[in-house]
Formats: structure tokens, C-alpha cells, sequence
């Protein structure tokens, strides 16, 4: 079949679609906010999705207890992300959006019944079911969402989305200040998942083991092969800044299908590396990246953690440049490498990395630490 003819169709269905959703669901009103913070008893935040996007929306949450101690906070999880939030101490509830009608359902109309004052979608994109359960848990409470192309109009606050932007996802999440009337720029965005105190115990005592030097952290996994180097190319990184950095020691961490690749790489430079403990859970892994000073790796959710712990991070990403911006290390003016190929990072090379670590050590005035 011809392309045009199925554009065409595409653009068919889309419109029999939007056509629904201008039948199914109500139109936004602007002027219902800015809502007066102290009115405020209630909102509810929706992060059905993945792992990243929970941690880019933490800080939101955990400013907005801080701002409105009185009010509920309360979050939609899925049951990749929940992890991250289901022992969170600052938050009053979680609920797990499984995609399971039969188990959904119910928890759908046990929400609508609080009759949130806010519900808030930061889903930076046109997602069909924030969109949905905004529209059914949402009643007479303000239906927010950060950035939206096509769907926008359903909400009451929204900011459009832009295709050739260079928003950051974590301030995206911090866009529900303005239904509040604050300035989001005003909010302090560092601040971490919780660490459970048995994460804390794991990682000071793994610390403690290490040499007290300039402690560089590798992460070597993010989920798929193309989304990662090969041994070769992280030992040649290595040696180089083993090399140049005479007083680094090098941390490397890996997901536990890939530790035989990282003991390939630490026998590059043994007395310069070591790998984390087998066993680790994520929330071990995020608690040792608060106590590294730098942090090299691919883009993947310990880049955003580290990021929040305010360790400095040299990021590895494809070339697709919309995803790299809304997701490069947060609030560093360098420290990444971009490969020329938009679907991976695979032709990314090692003196690529070592002379933007060049530049990230001296942006961030820790040559003394390193010893350069």
C-alpha cells in the first residue's frame, strides 16, 4: 500500500479519535487557577509509567508537602515504579495503576470519592490514560497537566508541549506551581528518593571500604545492548583517566547479567576499580551513588538519581536530541556526549568521553580532588 494512503488513514483515525474526545470529555477552564495554596487539602499526582519518570517527579512531590504541609499528597504508581515511592514517608498514599480494569476500576472510584482539590497528569506527552483517569478521578478538583500537544484543551492547566523544545523533565514536574500561584523557579528541584535507613547502613559500610580519594562511579547498564558500550571502550575510558587522574578510584556498577562484562573491565586498572556488591537493590545502588563525587554513565534512571543528590554526572546518549534534552543531567552546563546516531550511543567513543570529563572536572572546580 502506498505511503500517502496510509498517512492518510493515519490521520483519519486520529481525527475519529480527537472527535471522540471532544464528545467523551470536557473542556479545560484557565480560570480556575491559580487555587489559593491554603485551600488546598488534597492532590493527587499520576506516574503510571516508567521508573525515570517517577524519580523526575519526586521533587515535585516532595516540594509540595514541604509548601502545603496540610494537605494531602498522594500518587499514582505503576508497578515498575512503585518501588521508588511505596515506603516514601512524605507522601500520604500510593495507589498502583496496573492496567488490569477489574483491579483498577475500583481503585478509580475509591479516589474520585476524596474528591481531590488537584489532580495532577506530568506525563509530558499526549497520553491517552492521564488523560482518562484526570477526566474520572478529577470531579470538581482542577485537572492539571506540565505539557500536552493535542490534548492540552482537557485540562484546566497545561503547557503545550514542544516538539523542538529543550524543557527538562524535572522542571516539567515542577510546572503544578503555577496552579498554586507560585513560581516554580523559587522551589529547591534537589531533592532525593527516599533511602530506606537499611539502603543508608548498606552503602556507608561499602564506602567505608573504598579509598579516601576522588571517588568516580561507571555505571555500565541501561537495559539493552544498544543502549551501552562495549568492555573495550570502557577500559579504554578507564585507562585514560586512571592516567590523568592519579588520585581517582573507580566505582563500577552494573544490573547482575552484566557482571561478568564488568569484571572485564575492572582488570583493566584492579588496584584503580572495584565492583559494587553482588545482590544490591536499587535503592542500595541510588544510596552509594549520594556518596560518590562524579558519576559516568549512560542515560538511565542512576544518571537522574545522582543528579538529584546533586553529583556531578558525565551522561552518555543517542542522537535522538529531543529525548537528550529532556533528560541530560540536570542543571550541568557540560557533561555529555551525544552520539550522531538517533536509535543508540554504540559509536560513541572513548576520547569523546575522556575530554568531556575533562571539561566536567574543571566545570565543577574538583581538580584539586582529583589530583590534576
Amino acid at each position: 500500500m502506498p505511503d500517502s494512503v496510509v498517512k492518510k488513514g493515519e490521520k483519519g483515525f486520529k481525527r475519529l479519535v480527537q472527535a471522540g474526545f471532544r464528545l467523551a470529555f470536557s473542556k479545560g477552564d484557565p480560570s480556575r487557577y491559580p487555587v489559593d495554596p491554603e485551600s488546598v487539602k488534597s492532590i493527587l499526582v499520576l506516574r503510571p509509567d516508567k521508573l525515570g519518570d517517577m524519580i523526575a517527579t519526586i521533587p515535585a512531590m516532595h516540594a509540595l508537602k514541604e509548601r502545603l504541609p496540610h494537605a494531602r499528597v498522594e500518587v499514582i504508581a505503576s508497578p515498575r515504579n512503585k518501588m521508588l515511592v511505596q515506603d516514601d514517608p512524605v507522601l500520604d498514599a500510593v495507589h498502583i495503576y496496573t492496567k488490569n480494569i477489574f483491579r483498577d476500576l475500583p481503585m478509580i472510584n475509591r479516589l474520585k470519592r476524596q474528591r481531590f482539590d488537584i489532580v495532577y497528569d506530568p506525563i509530558c506527552h499526549d497520553s491517552v490514560t492521564g488523560l482518562i483517569l484526570t477526566e474520572m478521578i478529577a470531579g470538581k478538583g482542577v485537572r492539571a497537566a506540565s505539557r500536552k500537544l493535542e490534548l492540552h484543551r482537557y485540562y484546566d492547566y497545561c503547557v503545550n508541549y514542544e516538539p523542538e523544545g529543550h524543557d527538562h523533565s524535572f522542571e516539567n514536574a515542577m510546572l503544578v506551581f503555577n496552579v498554586l500561584g507560585i513560581d516554580p523557579s523559587t522551589i529547591d528541584p534537589f531533592k532525593p528518593p527516599h533511602i530506606p535507613p537499611q539502603s543508608r547502613e548498606k552503602a556507608e559500610s561499602f564506602l567505608k571500604t573504598l579509598p579516601e580519594t576522588f571517588k568516580v562511579g561507571v555505571n555500565i547498564s541501561a537495559g539493552s545492548a544498544s543502549r551501552t558500550l562495549s568492555a573495550e571502550k570502557y577500559r579504554a575510558v578507564l585507562d585514560t583517566a586512571c592516567s590523568e587522574y592519579p588520585t581517582a578510584y573507580f566505582v563500577i556498577s552494573c544490573t547482575p547479567d552484566e557482571r561478568e562484562k564488568a569484571e572485564r573491565i575492572r582488570a583493566a586498572q584492579p588496584d584503580r576499580c572495584c565492583l559494587v556488591p553482588a545482590g544490591l537493590s536499587f535503592h542500595d545502588v541510588c544510596a552509594i551513588l549520594g556518596g560518590l563525587d562524579l558519576l559516568i554513565s549512560p542515560d538511565t534512571s542512576l544518571v537522574h538519581v545522582a543528579r538529584l543528590f546533586q553529583v556531578p554526572v558525565l551522561g552518555l546518549f543517542s542522537g535522538h536530541k529531543r529525548n537528550f534534552y529532556f533528560w541530560r543531567p540536570f542543571r550541568q552546563d557540560c557533561g555529555w556526549v551525544v552520539s550522531d546516531d538517533f536509535d543508540h550511543l554504540l559509536n560513541i567513543e572513548p576520547a569523546q568521553i575522556t575530554d568531556e570529563l575533562r571539561r566536567l572536572v574543571n566545570s565543577n572546580d574538583v581538580s584539586r580532588k582529583v589530583g590534576s
